[in-house]
Formats: structure tokens, C-alpha cells, sequence
């Protein structure tokens, strides 16, 4: 069905179950109690139709169908309060569905539709889930992109939910979607061989230069902490400046896990030779 429809029904049902949790740990007492189980309800239809929505060969009006729905839905809820409103004489609002729900559910799909525009031919043209993973039974360049979109993803999903600032997080995704179309490349000029000699040093090449720019990325944005902790400091709010000091980023453990990973399939001569 392709990865990117699967990547979206997948994290439409992990904000969906967010947005359970939270409305969850809230307290709700008679009316609102009753409205609460109807927006709950609105809400698992409305992942039950974005699921149900097919996949046409056309990403760009696949994820505006969704973003449609989305829409469709959250104005049907609000008639529905305002109704309630006026039948029982509340002041009741859409609450979560809007503020929470249907927020991270646009944040999201709009996140993961810049992502496809972004990214590689080779990526955009994987149908089977199963070709996508982290399992060395696939050709690398697939295991590669799997394990740093999982990381964009994750983020994006962070970022939807718990409206976060993005920081640096863009300047990664800037370098990975880079690093991501360079090995798709040598993927191609080897022509899927990679068992070659060649292919196999440019790829370790390619997986250091990655390692040192999210360093560089990582020790800039240190830099600019530890000037602005120098500046908070002589502005009397105490703020310790040695507090700001990074280990390594979560995408910097990811790329370790990349060398080690192109390592191992090289010894162990898991690479595909198509």
C-alpha cells in the first residue's frame, strides 16, 4: 500500500491513543462527561475513515484527503458542542479533540507529506512495508533511510503532540534527507551492487562525514547555549552555565548504531548484490 500511507495510519492511531491517554487524566463531571464520550467517539471514526482511505498513486492528494477529514471532522464536532450548548445551556468547548487531537493529527501529516516531497526516488517508489525495515534481509540502502526516518518521525510525532519548539531539528532533517539521497546515489552508480569493494569504502566514508556534521551541528548549538547561559548568568538569573553542556544528541547514537550496523553486514557479508 505503500510506506508512506502505512507510516500515516500508523502514527494517526499513536496520536489517537495519545489523545485517549490525555482526555483520560482529565476530570469530567455530568454534562461534560456525556459530551466527552461523544468526542471520543468522533474521534475513533474519524481514524476508522483515514484509515479506510485508499492510496491512488498520488501521495500529494492522498494527504490532503486526509488533512480534508481532518477538517471535515473537527467542524462537525464543533457544531455538535455548540448544539449541546444550546440544548442543555453549557458553555462547553471542543476541548482536546481541537486544542490536542486534531492539532497533532494536521501537524503531523503535514510534517510527513514534506517529508515525501523531500525525499529520494528510491524511497518514494517503495510499495512493500516489508522491503522498509531495520532487518538486514534488505538491500542497505533501505535499512539505512528505515533507521533515520524512524528518527524524523518519532520527532515529528514528539513535536506534534507535545508542541515542543523544533530547535535544530530541522538542520538534521536538512542533513539527513542529504546523506539519505548521497547513499541513494551510490547505490545507483553501483547499480544495487553492494558487495563491491568501492561501494563499500564510500559508504563508510559517507557514514563518517555524516557522523562529523551532526557533530558540528551539535557543537554549534552547544556554543550558542553556552553564550546565552553566559549572558543569563550576568543578567543576575543564575543560570549555570556548565547545565548546558550536551553528551551525545539521539541522532548521534543513531548514526553510531549505522557504522556499527555497515560494519557488521560487511563482515558478515549480509549486503545484497542485486
Amino acid at each position: 500500500m505503500g510506506i508512506f500511507r502505512e507510516i500515516a495510519i500508523r502514527y494517526c492511531e499513536k496520536i489517537y491513543d495519545a489523545y485517549k491517554l490525555q482526555a483520560d487524566e482529565k476530570t469530567y463531571k455530568g454534562k461534560e462527561a456525556e459530551l466527552l464520550i461523544e468526542r471520543n467517539e468522533f474521534a475513533r471514526c474519524l481514524i476508522k475513515t483515514l484509515k479506510s482511505k485508499e492510496f491512488n498513486d498520488d501521495y500529494n492528494e492522498y494527504f490532503q484527503q486526509l488533512l480534508s477529514e481532518i477538517a471535515s471532522a473537527l467542524e462537525h464536532v464543533n457544531t455538535t458542542v455548540i448544539d449541546y450548548n444550546s440544548k442543555y445551556n453549557t458553555a462547553f468547548t471542543s476541548d482536546l479533540y481541537e486544542t490536542f487531537f486534531t492539532s497533532s493529527l494536521k501537524n503531523f501529516i503535514n510534517a510527513l507529506s514534506e517529508l515525501y516531497q523531500k525525499s529520494p526516488e528510491i524511497i518514494k517508489s517503495i510499495q512493500d512495508n516489508s522491503s522498509f525495515n531495520k532487518n538486514r534481509s534488505i538491500p542497505w540502502i533501505y535499512q539505512f533511510s528505515f533507521v533515520l526516518y524512524e528518527y524524523i518521525l518519532e520527532k515529528e510525532f514528539e513535536l506534534a503532540t507535545n508542541k515542543n519548539s523544533r530547535d535544530i531539528f530541522d538542520t538534521k532533517i536538512q542533513l539527513i534527507l542529504k546523506y539519505v539521497q548521497n547513499a541513494a546515489s551510490l547505490y545507483s552508480r553501483f547499480e544495487n551492487n553492494e558487495h563491491d569493494s568501492e561501494y563499500k569504502e564510500l559508504m563508510k566514508m559517507l557514514l563518517q562525514r555524516m557522523q562529523t556534521d551532526e557533530n558540528d551541528i551539535q557543537r554549534r548549538k552547544s556554543q550558542q547555549s553556552n553564550t546565552s547561559s553566559v549572558y543569563s548568568y550576568f543578567s543576575q538569573t543564575f543560570y549555570k552555565a556548565s547545565e548546558t553542556i550536551m553528551g551525545k544528541s539521539q541522532l548521534g547514537e543513531t548514526i553510531d548504531f549505522l557504522i556499527k550496523e555497515f560494519n557488521e553486514r560487511s563482515m558478515t557479508k549480509t549486503l545484497q548484490c542485486c
